[in-house]
């Protein structure tokens, strides 16, 4: 949805491949380790590829028993390049929110104070009155 996973704001993309380094409302640094975004490249290669794999069968059955190759093949050549490109923003959105899933933040991704989840809000009331349950 091109949003961030933690708080829902859009508008995270300064330019269609550019993406701001942290979230402008809840603060999220998007780059949380070194190579973050391999796991968004992936996904955008497996689109991709799936794009250039349907463009070849269907152009391929659709005009079956004799079928225009080099207008199949630049129609896949043409997915093979675009698609990567339109998908940009869509990939590395989805692979913050996969991420996070994966590795639930932590005090040390700089999240704003109010955007932080429950259970790690309801750890520190417990850290904070010395463990005895109360709300501070």
């Amino acid at each position: 949805m091109r949003r961030c996973p933690v708080c829902g704001q859009g508008r995270l993309f300064r330019a269609w491949v550019r993406m701001a380094p942290r979230c402008p409302r809840c603060g999220l640094v998007f780059g949380r380790v070194p190579g973050q975004w391999l796991g968004s490249w992936f996904i955008n290669i497996c689109v991709a590829q799936t794009a250039v794999v349907l463009v070849l069968l269907l152009g391929v059955s659709f005009t079956w028993p004799d079928p225009p190759m080099l207008a199949v093949s630049v129609g896949a050549a043409v997915a093979a390049v675009a698609v990567p490109f339109a998908f940009f923003p869509w990939s590395r959105t989805l692979w913050l929110a996969i991420d996070l899933a994966m590795r639930p933040l932590d005090f040390h991704d700089g999240v704003a104070p109010g955007f932080e989840l429950e259970a790690d809000l309801d750890q520190l009331r417990r850290d904070s009155d010395g463990g005895h349950g109360r709300a501070a």
